[in-house]
């Protein structure tokens, strides 16, 4: 399955945050390519109910804050957000691959205000 760069969508999802969803139409696998430059979310932590992300960072340097921990991220680094773990993320003009399991969909997330 090829989908081609016209066909992704963008959507603002936060100030500093553009996300770039590339349509597989696959319930079990998504992706998406995400910038962030700043603060995700704006305020408080997120997590996915169901979904588990992998982080690959293309470009750029950022902290994920998850568990109590504070853990950094640079090029080339792959991270994986397991469900139920809430966190934030603070970048500076951070690129990533985003592939999720099973696909995302909002109603899986959740916002904190911690």
């Amino acid at each position: 399955m090829l989908v081609k760069k016209e066909k992704r969508t963008e959507k603002k999802i936060a100030d500093g945050c553009i996300v770039w969803e590339y349509p597989l139409g696959n319930e079990s696998l998504d992706f998406a390519l995400t910038k962030i430059d700043g603060r995700f979310p704006e305020s408080g932590k997120t997590m996915n109910k169901v979904c588990q992300e992998l982080y690959y960072i293309i470009s750029g340097k950022g902290t994920i804050y998850i568990d109590e921990k504070e853990i950094g991220l640079n090029e080339g680094d792959l991270f994986l957000i397991e469900p139920l773990k809430k966190y934030h993320v603070i970048d500076e003009n951070l690129i990533m691959a985003l592939p999720t399991s099973p696909a995302w969909y909002p109603e899986q997330q959740e916002l904190f205000d911690e």
